[in-house]
């Protein structure tokens, strides 16, 4: 068996299949595991996040941003995008229908975390996520969204906020607490997972790129260092997984959705708990030796060029909301591609017509959160049992090509 692509699902499905007694080869195009998007989000592993990327207040927000280059959605102009964003906006109108399979595969992999974290060492914490607003109107948006959510949560007025969070600053309406709510280093998740599914005796290769062929008997990968023939393919390669899809003739209208990170030097008045500013849309997190700043969505393809347009904003965003970060030192500047389908839900399931082939990909940002539980259904889907949860919401069927692509 095979997997491509060496990033939390990748690295998650190598370790649940490994754990069951899989012989199982990873291959990672980067010089290490989590070498991609993993690498650098926020690392929030957060159920009460669950509306998907399609829904009617990103469709209000876009049209105000979009062209904006300093907005947290911008879209940088491609005639290429045009059909993935007209999908979009048709998607909008199930959003809470796919809030409600997002929560539920999120609120089993927030467990499977927990569990998880109890035998490797994944940098797991459950300190709880901290919503802030700065008006009363997105104040009530965000009570209203708790009150929905069926999780625990605190809610808190100016004062209420500044007393459980001193970093905050003057310009904090009020905050939704969710305490049950965790985070990780996302590079530390990957990497440690993936050492657990190497001592499991899975084979890890990086740098290692990987293109996919279909024959009659399945798919053959084909490397640099000659070709496989496994019995099942697993493609879990982030933004490039619609790339690599097509070359077998199965269409994954994924866009690359390009988010930042800004780390900062820590200092002991940073936030202790993961922040996320909910006007500005970036979040802080609070890693081993940094204080993260992550944030934006940017529709760029596969494009992985840094825009310091963009990263400065994630900078002042933070700085808007939590005053002690003026001046401070900054440790690095990051982007990555978030893999985004245009209804905002991953794809998880086998192509109807090649059986030798299971997608894992499309998880925007909820990677991390969702990682656990994609490996144990790919897992559940190759020892051929009944899901642990239904995927017909995230078929890769659900996608009708005006085109079918042609496999090579």
């Amino acid at each position: 068996m095979v997997i491509v692509g060496g990033g939390a699902i990748g690295a998650s499905t190598a370790l649940e299949l490994a754990s069951r007694g899989a012989a199982v080869t990873l291959l990672e195009r980067g010089p290490e595991l989590g070498a991609g998007c993993s690498a650098g989000n926020a690392g929030l592993i957060c159920p009460s996040h669950s509306a998907p990327l399609a829904n009617p207040a990103a469709v209000r927000n876009g049209l105000r941003w979009v062209l904006r280059r300093d907005s947290p959605f911008y879209l940088k102009p491609r005639p290429k995008a045009l059909p993935w964003l007209a999908r979009f906006v048709l998607a909008a109108r199930r959003a809470e229908a796919g809030a409600r399979v997002i929560r539920g595969l999120a609120l089993a992999s927030l467990e499977m975390h927990a569990e998880l974290a109890r035998q490797v060492d994944t940098g797991f914490e459950r300190r709880g996520v901290l919503d802030v607003y700065t008006s009363e109107e997105t104040l009530a948006a965000g009570r209203r969204e708790a009150d929905h959510s069926g999780l625990r949560f605190e809610s808190f007025d100016s004062d209420q906020a500044f007393a459980f969070e001193p970093a905050l600053g003057p310009r904090t309406h009020g905050a939704v607490y969710y305490p049950d709510e965790a985070h990780c280093d996302p590079l530390r998740f990957v990497q440690a997972v993936g050492q657990a599914a190497v001592a499991l005796r899975a084979d890890v290769r990086t740098g290692t790129e990987a293109r996919l062929r279909r024959t009659t008997g399945g798919v053959v990968v084909e490397t640099n260092d000659g070709h496989l023939r496994p019995g099942v393919v697993v493609l879990a390669a982030g933004a490039w997984a619609g790339r690599l899809a097509r070359a077998v003739g199965i269409f994954l209208p994924l866009e690359g959705g390009k988010g930042y990170h800004v780390d900062l030097e820590p200092a002991e008045r940073d936030p202790r708990v993961p922040t996320w500013l909910q006007e500005s849309w970036v979040m802080v997190t609070p890693l081993p030796g940094r204080l993260r700043l992550a944030g934006t969505l940017e529709l760029a393809g596969l494009d992985l060029s840094i825009d310091h347009v963009r990263a400065d904003a994630v900078r002042r965003g933070g700085v808007r909301a939590l005053p002690g970060l003026q001046g401070r030192r900054v440790l690095d500047v990051w982007a990555g591609l978030r893999p985004c389908t245009p209804d905002g839900l991953p794809v998880i399931g086998r192509p109807a017509d090649l059986d030798g082939l299971i997608v894992a990909a499309g998880h925007a940002m909820k990677g991390i959160s969702l990682a656990p539980v994609t490996g144990r259904l790919v897992a559940e889907l190759v020892a051929g049992e009944t899901p642990s949860h239904d995927l017909e919401p995230l078929s890769p069927e659900r996608f009708v090509p005006l085109v079918r692509p042609r496999a090579r």
